[in-house]
């Protein structure tokens, strides 16, 4: 599979980024998020050093996606504990239904 070289941008420099085919929009989003948070980062605190503004992006994404994976593990197990309560009461009401009883 051939890789398309794309042209980025962050923080005013430019870079090419090889991306698979079918995968230059998501590659874009990525890039316009990663750039919002370098600039959020630049203009909120008072780094310039455009390495400190990188590493403290990569931390900040990198906490904010471990707080979505934590949220949505706690979504899984709300819905597998939903799953199971439905699966007894069905369970119950077939039980109840069966003829001989």
């Amino acid at each position: 599979m051939s890789q398309r070289a794309m042209d980025i941008r962050l923080m005013e420099r430019h870079y090419k980024v090889n991306c698979p085919p079918g995968q230059e929009v998501a590659l874009q989003q990525a890039a316009d998020r990663l750039n919002n948070k370098l600039e959020t980062i630049r203009t909120n605190t008072k780094l310039s050093n455009p390495e400190q503004i990188a590493v403290m992006a990569g931390l900040n994404l990198c906490h904010e996606f471990a707080q979505d994976e934590k949220r949505q593990q706690q979504r899984i197990a709300d819905l597998e504990e939903k799953l199971k309560l439905l699966q007894e009461t069905l369970e119950q009401v077939m039980a109840e239904q069966r003829p001989g009883r």
